[in-house]
């Protein structure tokens, strides 16, 4: 195992992949591993459906611009946007953004549209999520603190019920160090 503390190797890891080449060093890391990670501003997005999730019909890049377009679309409404934009924030081409709308929209996640100028010219999508199938639908409730109900394991242990052999122990161990009762 190499020593990550190393400044030499984190410098080595920072240079892109064609000069690790040449240096020997790293050069089995993909490119994507070179990128720069994107900064935080702060945006969120609202709980999603984990059958989205899990969804292995789509592909994984397919699930990341849908799950920013959920993002971007806040309550509902329909996105003007171009492929161009979409391709920008997940780091991919316009021509693999096409691919991940077309599934998107053999899986029903989405529709979209072309916008055109009064020339007839493409300037962009208009795009609506299907969010019955994205998003969580939120119920009012009487206790609004309540998380979000996820897919974990059903054995939940009765943590109010007392032991009693424990019990036992502790008075003993109360009454040997001659602590008051509580």
């Amino acid at each position: 195992m190499e020593n990550l503390s190393n400044p030499l190797i984190n410098i080595l890891r920072t240079m892109p992949s064609e000069l690790q080449a040449e240096i020997g060093q790293g050069a089995d890391l993909p490119q994507r591993c070179f990128l720069q990670a994107p900064t935080d501003t702060g945006t969120f997005i609202l709980p999603m459906k984990q059958s989205f999730m899990k969804d292995p019909r789509l592909m994984p890049g397919t699930k990341c611009m849908l799950a920013l377009l959920v993002g971007w679309a806040g309550k509902g409404r329909a996105l003007e946007l171009t492929q161009a934009r979409i391709a920008k924030h997940i780091g991919r081409s316009v021509r693999q953004v096409y691919r991940y709308l077309k599934d998107a929209v053999r899986e029903g996640y989405l529709t979209y549209n072309y916008t055109k100028n009064r020339l007839g010219m493409i300037t962009g999508l208009k795009v609506f999520l299907s969010f019955d199938l994205l998003r969580h639908t939120f119920k009012k409730r009487k206790n609004q603190a309540r998380t979000h109900v996820s897919d974990t394991n059903p054995f939940h242990k009765d943590l109010y019920k007392k032991d009693m052999e424990i019990e036992s122990k502790l008075e003993s161990l109360r009454l040997a160090m001659g602590l008051p009762d509580s």
